[in-house]
């Protein structure tokens, strides 16, 4: 079974991540924990209460044959929902599209929850919509994307969509940093890439045969090839470059430019994870 855990403050963020935990948990066994983090001095913890019992009866019509608990935690953002993810398969949080930094969350940043977490974070648009489109991973020139690749794979499969692999380069920052070639043709470039995007899929086909994979080479900077890609998309996944609590550093650039401006829920996989 699945576990879950969603970051919930009855915001309409939370709400459409809260949809979309349900979605997802059509044709897989799904565990949901609603956690809600409060301040242990100002809170007031009866409206608390009726705030998560809102959210599990709005669960129940969703999703009824999935069970879920409701929990209140008193602590600071974001450290306290990322300690209570630890060991879940999912953490899951709502965003608003155009504010990057901010949640509903009182004062919390979701990247910096993402970092901490060390679980796949879900960080879903408040307008997200259902879609029968690809799952599409965005794949590294490194092992930083491995899991992200596995994660999005079995996403894909429980999903009953086709999966998506997208690898993006330029000239200016071609070699695959675990190559000792020089080449400096564009050709002899765009060869070394499409052959790390062919073993990447066929990996994929190892480890989920039923999954329908298609690969997308471009030449561009993975920022922009995402979000093309993302238009096209019922998720986006993409991998992290660390274990640094430091947003920036544990994201990268490209993560940092895409979570809080895209409309697609995306998955931020952390190199070290391989669960769906």
């Amino acid at each position: 079974m699945e576990r879950v855990v969603l970051g919930y403050d009855a915001s309409q963020a939370s709400e459409a991540a809260l949809e979309w935990i349900a979605h997802r948990a059509r044709g897989r066994r799904t565990e949901l924990d609603i956690v809600l983090v409060t301040n242990m001095f100002l809170s007031d913890r009866i409206e608390a209460d009726s705030v998560l019992n809102a959210a599990a009866r709005r669960w129940r019509d969703l999703a009824p044959e999935s069970p879920a608990n409701v929990v209140r935690l008193d602590g600071a953002m974001p450290a306290t929902l990322s300690n209570a993810a630890r060991g879940a398969d999912l953490l899951v949080l709502g965003v608003h599209p155009g504010f990057r930094t901010r949640t509903m969350l009182t004062g919390w940043v979701p990247l910096r929850a993402a970092a901490r977490s060390g679980v796949p974070t879900g960080l879903i648009p408040v307008g997200w919509s259902v879609s029968d489109a690809p799952v599409t991973v965005g794949l590294d020139d490194d092992d930083s994307s491995a899991a992200a690749v596995l994660f999005a794979a079995q996403t894909a499969s429980s999903s009953g969509v086709p999966l998506r692999v997208v690898h993006s380069w330029l000239m200016a920052n071609a070699e695959p940093r675990w190559s000792d070639e020089h080449p400096r043709r564009p050709r002899d470039v765009a060869d070394a890439h499409e052959r790390i995007l062919r073993a990447a899929v066929e990996r994929v086909g190892e480890a989920q045969p039923d999954v329908v994979a298609s690969a997308e080479l471009v030449r561009d900077n993975p920022t922009s090839a995402l979000t093309r890609a993302a238009e096209r998309s019922s998720l986006l996944v993409i991998g992290t470059h660390g274990r640094s609590v430091v947003a920036g550093a544990f994201l990268g650039s490209v993560g940092m430019d895409l979570i809080g401006t895209l409309h697609c829920p995306i998955c931020v996989v952390p190199s070290t994870s391989a669960t769906a």
